[in-house]
């Protein structure tokens, strides 16, 4: 069966599981209609707990988020963003102490931070994010800060002003995300494959 046929029939399935299987059918095949996916990158999703990681991932392929539990362990998702697909591994803010086993595999890191939290909250956010990003060297960062729909919240500027200095010149960039808005996660996605990309080439 041709593959423009294999995905009309795939698409046919309905709500979440479309997405899953469309994904995990893009991952085997490595191609769709008019265009191949050449490249599969490994992301790692990080952030304290409660900062919004499942529900961002989960508002992107589809799945219901306003009763998520956080996460213990890890979770992952597999789906295409432009010419590639990614492979993006979020792991739970309570089991901090054993990221580390999973960085000698990633290309690039996207980071939740709850821009509603309290300055407590922030400031241990980027303390937590100062302690990966050495361990992390020269890998792309974007950073997505959620919640924005929320009275009180970090503007982006905000944000951007809390993490100065850590980056030190790598690849990065800060985006609000406001909750439901599977838009502004794909956006903070797509920009990161881009980093990723030019980073290997």
């Amino acid at each position: 069966m041709k593959t423009g046929r294999i995905l009309v029939a795939l698409l046919r399935f309905s709500g979440v599981w479309k997405h899953l299987i469309v994904a995990r059918w893009l991952t085997c095949s490595g191609s769709v209609p008019g265009r191949e996916l050449r490249d599969q990158y490994e992301v790692l999703c990080l952030g304290l707990t409660g900062a919004g990681k499942s529900t961002a991932l989960a508002t992107l392929v589809g799945e219901p988020w306003d009763a998520l539990e956080p996460t213990t362990g890890f979770n992952i998702k597999t789906l295409p963003v432009n010419d590639t697909v990614l492979n993006i591994k979020e792991l739970g803010g309570s089991v901090r102490p054993f990221w580390q086993e999973y960085f000698g595999d990633a290309h690039g890191v996207l980071f939740v931070l709850d821009a509603a939290a309290s300055e407590s909250s922030l400031q241990e956010s980027r303390q937590t994010l100062a302690e990966v990003l050495p361990q992390l060297k020269g890998r792309p960062c974007v950073v997505l800060a959620t919640h924005a729909d929320l009275s009180g919240c970090a503007t982006q500027t905000q944000v951007e002003q809390l993490l100065e200095g850590l980056m030190h010149g790598r690849k990065s960039a800060v985006l609000s995300c406001s909750r439901g808005q599977r838009q502004e996660v794909l956006k903070a996605l797509e920009m990161l494959t881009g980093y990723m990309t030019a980073s290997i080439k």
